[in-house]
């Protein structure tokens, strides 16, 4: 591999880090500024928020799932790079019109509309990531693109909470729309002039001393896709992923909502921002850490290591979470106020640090399980279940609170509960991961030797 090449796949890397940032700091602005929403943009409602929430899920998951089938047929005449591009302009400009919205039904389109690009991002960028880098080296770049997501949206919640609610009062929320639009041009101005496409299969370890041009033409099939739902690693883990996106996706739009009720009292929305955004601030090392570790036991031949290391994770870090939001936040003197704030810091950020440990893992065991044609479609569906989670649950609680926030902790603990119970399905990845990966070398070498035989 030259100099060249690396220097170039470094800076496209870096580029879909930089529009992943952007996507989830976009959806980091609206949590914040709920309250603002329902006071100062016409015609808003609590289940409205849930419903925006669940329209924008239901068109992410169409469009995972058409990029995720229909981005190699369509990049046989246009490149992924621009499909890529398009794709990414859509959610920018959209994002940046949601800062004009004149009522709810404006902003809730703007929404929709955003969610048809980013939507494709997962498919296609991801897949074309797993095409640059080697199997010893995804894991690590999975998680880096989750740390994306994490500092994003922590970013989004900054930006939106000090713009939209103690600075500017009615027009704060839309000011980081506008700012996120400025960035996001900025951003994908940068990829379209140092990008490039990856060739699919030279980083597979099955081609490392292949020097021919690799002419793939493996198409997707219906039976290529019915042999990706038959891996039972990947079942396993789509499963878990509905499961963990029921509750984080609702936590992610309602966590700050409920935590300052849980504290009540003047400043209680700022005070639960904080706590939030440090706890939150786990995820960071967590993402990193647990695709170096899931890296480094495939370096030395332990390939269970990837679902040994996710399994201990997330049992840790939903355990932690639960702590977290179900246990009450005492505030009767000074001395209860310090010991709830380190308490829930602590036990927050070990709670996100842990449960992030699979992120980088699972999307390197997609890579590593499933042939290139297909692993565009592992990836959408990735993004399906994570979607079908956050749309059961963001209507779960909104539906419930509607008419009484008492409910509240009854819909918090509900997804959390159901987040612990599919933990326990990183058992079975343990258990096949191994077996179907070797099956796929073996496939990929098998084609090798086609292609030398040319």
């Amino acid at each position: 591999m030259d100099d060249y090449f690396q220097i170039k796949r470094k800076k496209t890397f870096n580029s879909f880090f930089q529009l992943y940032f952007m996507i989830y700091f976009f959806i980091g602005i609206m949590p914040v500024n709920i309250d603002n929403l329902l006071l100062y943009l016409p015609n808003t409602t609590k289940f409205g928020v849930g419903f925006l929430i669940a329209s924008t899920l239901i068109v992410g998951i169409i469009s995972i799932l058409f990029f995720g089938y229909y981005t190699d047929k369509i990049a046989e005449k246009y490149s992924r790079k621009k499909i890529f591009i398009l794709t990414n302009l859509l959610w920018i400009i959209s994002y940046g019109l949601a800062s004009i919205s004149f009522n709810y039904y404006y902003y809730l389109i703007f929404l929709i509309i955003s969610a048809i690009g980013s939507g494709a991002f997962l498919p296609i960028g991801f897949s074309m990531i797993g095409d640059f880098f080697p199997p010893k080296e995804r894991g690590k770049k999975f998680g880096a693109m989750n740390f994306a997501l994490i500092l994003g949206n922590g970013m989004g919640i900054i930006s939106g909470g000090l713009l939209g609610s103690y600075v500017a009062g009615p027009l704060g929320w839309r000011l980081p729309y506008i700012f996120g639009f400025i960035i996001g041009i900025i951003f994908l101005y940068i990829y379209i002039s140092v990008g490039i496409e990856p060739e699919r299969g030279r980083a597979e370890p099955e081609f490392d001393d292949f020097k021919g041009e690799i002419n793939y033409n493996y198409k997707i099939t219906f039976n290529s896709l019915t042999e990706l739902f038959r891996k039972k690693s990947i079942g396993a883990i789509l499963v878990y992923v509905l499961c963990s996106g029921l509750a984080t996706s609702t936590l992610g739009t309602w966590g700050i909502f409920y935590i300052s009720a849980k504290i009540g009292g003047t400043d209680s929305e700022l005070t639960a921002t904080t706590i939030y955004l440090l706890a939150g601030a786990g995820a960071l090392p967590g993402t990193i850490i647990g695709g170096k570790l899931g890296d480094s036991y495939l370096s030395k031949g332990k390939v269970r290591g990837r679902a040994l290391i996710s399994l201990i994770g997330v049992i840790l870090g939903v355990l932690f979470t639960l702590i977290f939001y179900l246990t009450p936040f005492f505030t009767a003197n000074t001395i209860q106020i310090i010991f709830s704030w380190i308490f829930f810091i602590l036990v927050g950020f070990l709670g996100y640090m842990f449960a992030t440990f699979s992120i980088g893992n699972q999307f390197a065991i997609y890579s590593e399980v499933c042939l290139p044609e297909v692993r565009s479609t592992a990836n959408a569906m990735n993004g399906l279940m994570i979607n079908i989670g956050g749309i059961i649950g963001n209507l779960l609680l909104s539906s419930l609170i509607e008419n009484d926030i008492s409910w509240l902790p009854v819909a918090v603990s509900s997804v959390l509960f159901i987040w612990l119970a599919g933990t326990f399905l990183w058992i079975i990845p343990y258990f096949y991961y191994p077996i179907e990966s070797k099956k796929c070398g073996e496939i990929l070498l098998k084609r090798k030797k086609d292609l030398e035989k040319k």
